[in-house]
């Protein structure tokens, strides 16, 4: 007689069950924010990002469920208050997975690379750059994965071969941006300007350390999973602290979010990509 799978132990993927929630008092514990979020399921862990250079609070944490259905139910639920103090909620983007891949060769067409990485999980971004001087492709690419975990299947092999071809594969390391890094801890990072408004709190903060001292950082909080133009994509969340009273003007996490990002608070960044060394 053929046994049956017991599925009742399996859970499913941490990134399908965790919240993201913006805006929280300075002063909430994980026991605040238990409170309330485990009215809507089984809490597994919670996470408060704090600065790592004063260890005060962000203002955001990540609250992982034990099942999927308390995650819906609490993004449906339309109010949400921390310590009395309302809140944004979110399914939280799931962290995505960035690799290098070398020895790439003339025959590999971009769809042949492409098709190939696509089968370790779902792709964001390929990246190929392109030498204009000898006009063609160089023999290296980076693929962005939506999940990191697509990307550490590859990087634990070290390698992978297409149509015979062996290709290396390496970890994308950021890089940081020293004039951003010297503006963070001189206090020019945070503290000043950002997005104070309605929360009493210094978004400032998570402006100065740009791309390199968060992952889930791509150009303010806009860049953090469809957030819209930043906090401002909230109406009620548009502090009046931000780039003019709007979205941070720039691109994805490259330092500071935009020439104007948090008025003051990352400084004058240029914006666009993060600097990344694949070696």
């Amino acid at each position: 007689m053929a046994e049956s799978m017991d599925t009742s132990e399996i859970v499913a993927d941490e990134d399908d069950r965790k919240l993201f929630v913006g805006g929280l008092p300075q002063d909430a514990k994980q026991e605040d924010i238990s409170v309330h979020f485990q009215t809507f399921g089984e809490i597994d862990n919670i996470n408060i990002k704090t600065d790592p250079a004063t260890g005060r609070s962000r203002g955001f944490a990540f609250v992982v469920f034990k099942t999927i259905q308390g995650l819906q139910d609490a993004v449906t639920e339309t109010e949400h208050a921390v310590k009395g103090k309302k809140v944004a909620v979110k399914k939280a983007k799931a962290k995505e997975g960035k690799i290098y891949v070398g020895k790439l060769k003339p025959e590999l067409s971009d769809d042949d690379i492409k098709n190939h990485f696509a089968q370790f999980g779902q792709i964001t971004a390929v990246e190929q750059p392109f030498d204009k001087t000898k006009n063609e492709r160089k023999n290296f690419c980076f693929i962005t994965f939506e999940k990191e975990d697509c990307a550490k299947q590859l990087l634990k092999a070290g390698s992978t071969n297409i149509n015979g071809v062996e290709l290396e594969v390496k970890k994308v390391t950021p890089k940081p941006d020293p004039r951003v890094m010297g503006m963070a801890f001189m206090g020019r990072g945070g503290g000043r300007g950002g997005f104070n408004g309605p929360y009493g709190h210094h978004y400032g903060d998570y402006y100065g350390y740009g791309g390199y001292a968060d992952p889930y950082f791509a150009g303010g909080w806009g860049g953090y999973g469809g957030y819209g133009g930043g906090w401002a994509g909230f109406d009620q969340y548009g502090g009046k602290g931000g780039a003019k009273g709007g979205a941070p003007r720039g691109g994805g996490g490259g330092g500071n979010p935009g020439a104007r990002g948090g008025n003051r608070g990352g400084g004058r960044g240029r914006g666009g990509a993060a600097r990344h060394e694949p070696y």
